[in-house]
C-alpha cells in the first residue's frame, strides 16, 4: 500500500525508478522502468503526493507475482489513482523482453472542478 504526504504547490511530478515482476510465459524475471507523471490534487491544506518509501515498498512486492504486462500497468494505475485522486496521471511502463523495447502507456485525465488548487 502506497502512502501520501501533503506539502506546497507544484505543477507536475515526474518519477522513474525500476523493479521487477514474473513473466507468467516463460516464468523469467521482468525488469521494468516505470515512470509516473502526476499533476497532484490540492486544497487549503497542501498537496497529495506519493511517499516515495512507500512507493519502493509497493512495487518490492511485485518481485514474486508472476502477471501479465498489460495488467500490471492496469494495477499500478488503479493503485496510484486510489491513493493520489491526481487531476492528471501518466505512467508508463518499460520491459526489455529478449532485445524487445516493450511500452505501453495509461493515461487517465480528471477535468472537473474539485481538483482546482
Amino acid at each position: 500500500m502506497m502512502r501520501t504526504i501533503k506539502a506546497g504547490p507544484v505543477d507536475y511530478v515526474h518519477l522513474e525508478t525500476s523493479f521487477s515482476a514474473i513473466c507468467p510465459v516463460d516464468r523469467s524475471i521482468d525488469n521494468y522502468v516505470i515512470e509516473v507523471e502526476y499533476k497532484p490534487a490540492c486544497n487549503d491544506g497542501g498537496c497529495i503526493y506519493i511517499e516515495l518509501n512507500s512507493l519502493r515498498e509497493y512495487l518490492d512486492g511485485f518481485k514474486d507475482r508472476v502477471i501479465y504486462h498489460e495488467d500490471l500497468i492496469n494495477e499500478l494505475v488503479n493503485e496510484f489513482v486510489r491513493t493520489l485522486n491526481p487531476i492528471e496521471i501518466t505512467v508508463t511502463l518499460i520491459s526489455n523482453y529478449k532485445g524487445i523495447k516493450y511500452v505501453i502507456r495509461r493515461n487517465i485525465n480528471k477535468q472537473d472542478s474539485q481538483h482546482a488548487p
